[in-house]
């Protein structure tokens, strides 16, 4: 007899599993409630959903609800798929409104209809209101951290402006009176240029302000008012890669800024505030060559030239 109780009690239960097992999908479709039909797992309890009666319900092993998403994973993110950075998800938001107001743009340039025009300027006034935020931001990190602030260096304020610009040409005065025995000026014309009869008398003044040699070159041997001690070139110029110059122009010649031993040996020059400023060298035995340019220059303009090439590193002094 109890043999064949607990082969009842099997069979009963058998029968029991096989009615239960279309249950799950009915209650699926009413509840939106994903029913998992493989192995919970290890020491997992099922679920209770707030609003279902079925996983309310202890159904053991085979019938557990999973009702919570995962907290971590995003609702739409595949499973199994890596979470995105912050820096990937705003870069990935990103290219979406590009793509998207790209998108508006193109119909509404193909389609000027009233509601395509306000979708594309409304993808506008949301790029705009983002660079004003964006600007705005900029703005105070560089008001609280003066090291962001490029002002100090160039400013833009007039008053402050007025005095970096007097600073600065006290420097370069001073650069040419201690470098004035370590470097001259090439100028190049010709004598039926009509620049070059503007650009002489410019020239010769800049030697006398600043001290610089003036060396002038007559391309064609015509002579000029200005220079009375002129050079008529002689292939010099062909030799020094010029073979066919605009005039008038300009060449910066500076000596050799080597020792006895051959090394090289950096000048430097006191300025304002006990600043020191290093002439660039020139390693070569025979001397630099620099060509900074041609054209009609003010005094201003070539006093310019020679001290930014001479004097500054690049993205100093711009």
């Amino acid at each position: 007899m109890t043999a064949i109780r607990h082969q009842l009690l099997r069979l009963a239960a058998l029968g029991l599993a096989l009615g239960f097992t279309a249950l799950p999908f009915a209650v699926q479709a009413q509840t939106n409630i994903s029913v998992q039909t493989s192995p919970a797992p290890a020491g997992r309890k099922a679920e209770v959903g707030p609003d279902s009666d079925y996983c309310a319900r202890q159904l053991g092993t085979w019938f557990y609800c999973d009702t919570d998403p995962d907290p971590v994973r995003s609702p739409n993110a595949n499973p199994g798929s890596p979470e995105l950075s912050s820096d990937e998800a705003d870069m990935a938001a990103a290219e979406k409104f590009k793509a998207d107001m790209e998108h508006a743009r193109l119909v509404a340039v193909w389609n000027p209809t009233e509601e395509n025009i306000r979708r594309y300027y409304a993808f506008q006034q949301e790029t705009m209101d983002k660079s004003g935020l964006f600007a705005d931001t900029v703005r105070r990190l560089i008001w609280s951290d003066p090291s962001l602030d490029y002002t100090l260096q160039r400013p833009i304020s007039t008053a402050a402006k007025t005095e970096w610009v007097d600073t600065r040409n006290t420097d370069r005065d001073l650069f040419f009176r201690g470098a004035y025995d370590q470097i001259g000026l090439f100028y190049i014309y010709r004598g039926s240029c009509g620049p070059c009869r503007v650009a002489s008398p410019i020239v010769r003044e800049f030697g006398q302000r600043f001290g610089v040699v003036v060396k002038p070159i007559s391309t064609d041997g015509a002579p000029n008012p200005e220079f009375p001690d002129f050079v008529a070139d002689r292939g010099q110029l062909k030799a020094w890669g010029i073979t066919d110059p605009v005039t008038p122009a300009y060449l910066i010649y500076q000596k050799p800024s080597l020792d006895a031993r051959g090394n090289t040996r950096p000048l430097s020059i006191t300025v304002t505030d006990g600043k020191q400023i290093t002439l660039r060298p020139c390693a070569s035995p025979k001397g630099c060559l620099t060509y900074v340019g041609a054209g009609l220059l003010t005094v201003d303009e070539l006093a310019d030239r020679l001290f930014v090439t001479l004097a500054t590193q690049p993205g100093k002094d711009f």
